[in-house]
């Protein structure tokens, strides 16, 4: 009897630990199938900072796509950032080094911000994604063997039978496709063009062919009287200033006002006026020389805020020479 006793106690600890074993799975299987952990109410700051730059190209994805300044930001305001404009202009030089397919569409985010960089305005005119089609292998008939027939040595006066040479395939001309040519950006209007511009103010784009050079207007910025928008108070003039101021980009030429040389100062390297020329708001039509160009004109002391003529508004227009 004492031995069964033995025995029982002697097998408890085996039992215990077969029980824990069976509940330890049980529990397992309960909080990781059934019911599963969720993470809700997670801040973008809580993000590793890969995970946040992932979640701004998908945001400039989304620019691209609606065209929507105000929502963009809105998505934006999440990382907290009081230079959110900066990191995606850094984020757009890294990704157009990587040649990422949205780099072109993170460098354009960034001009809507309000980078003036002249090499975020580059990534956005030449990594434009376009599809060039591959034309298709060519196959190179073999030709078949000709036979020759050989006289038979037959009695005189008996007919000889020749045959006939067979025909050689004749090859066909392949018509292989013409690539496309590289689209060019749209131009980025600050704000959105004509809807919140000044009355008045034109724009032509230039009539090229393809594969021909000219100047495309590739941002054009309208800042009214002490406009916050588009990080306008940090930009040449001030948030009361006057001017018109055009850079260049890719190259350099002449400007013409209704088609004549402006003969203005070339200010490349004025670091106040981050700009290739400074001129006042007439309204003149601009345009760049030597090769074809936009034209953009009605560029006039006109205010959107205020309703009142002669006030002091700014205007900033960056040009490229692309390839049609």
């Amino acid at each position: 009897m004492k031995s069964e006793v033995g025995l029982a106690w002697r097998g408890l600890p085996i039992v215990i630990g077969v029980c824990l074993l069976v509940g330890l799975g049980i529990g397992l299987f309960i909080g990781g199938v059934l019911w599963p952990p969720q993470i809700v109410n997670v801040d973008v700051t809580d993000l590793k900072p890969s995970a946040q730059d992932e979640l701004i190209v998908l945001i400039a994805d989304a620019y691209a796509y609606e065209q929507d300044v105000a929502s963009a930001r809105k998505r934006l305001a999440e990382f907290k950032d009081k230079n959110i404009g900066a990191r995606v202009a850094r984020l757009a030089k890294e990704l157009a080094r990587q040649n990422h397919a949205s780099a072109a569409n993170v460098a354009a985010l960034a001009i809507a911000l309000g980078e003036s960089d002249a090499q975020i305005a580059l990534i956005v005119t030449t990594l434009t994604p376009t599809v060039t089609p591959t034309p298709a292998p060519t196959d190179t008939p073999t030709p078949l063997p000709t036979l020759t027939a050989t006289p038979l040595m037959i009695p005189t006066g008996t007919p000889t039978t020749t045959s006939t040479p067979t025909r050689t395939p004749t090859r066909r001309p392949t018509l292989s496709p013409t690539p496309k040519p590289a689209a060019i950006a749209p131009t980025v209007w600050l704000p959105a063009f004509p809807a919140e511009w000044p009355g008045g103010v034109r724009y032509e784009p230039a009539n090229v062919a393809p594969g021909q050079k000219y100047w495309h207007l590739t941002r054009a910025l309208y800042c009214d009287i002490r406009d916050t928008r588009f990080d306008c108070p940090n930009l040449p003039g001030g948030s009361d200033g006057i001017g018109i101021y055009v850079l260049l980009v890719n190259g350099k030429a002449p400007l013409l006002l209704d088609g004549t040389p402006a003969n203005l100062e070339d200010k490349s390297n004025d670091p106040h006026c981050r700009c290739t020329y400074e001129l006042f708001p007439d309204g003149r039509t601009i345009q760049v020389g030597n090769f074809p160009s936009d034209k953009i004109g009605g560029l006039a002391l006109n205010s959107v805020k205020t309703k009142v003529p002669q006030t002091h508004v700014r205007y900033f227009l960056t040009f490229e020479l692309v390839t049609r």
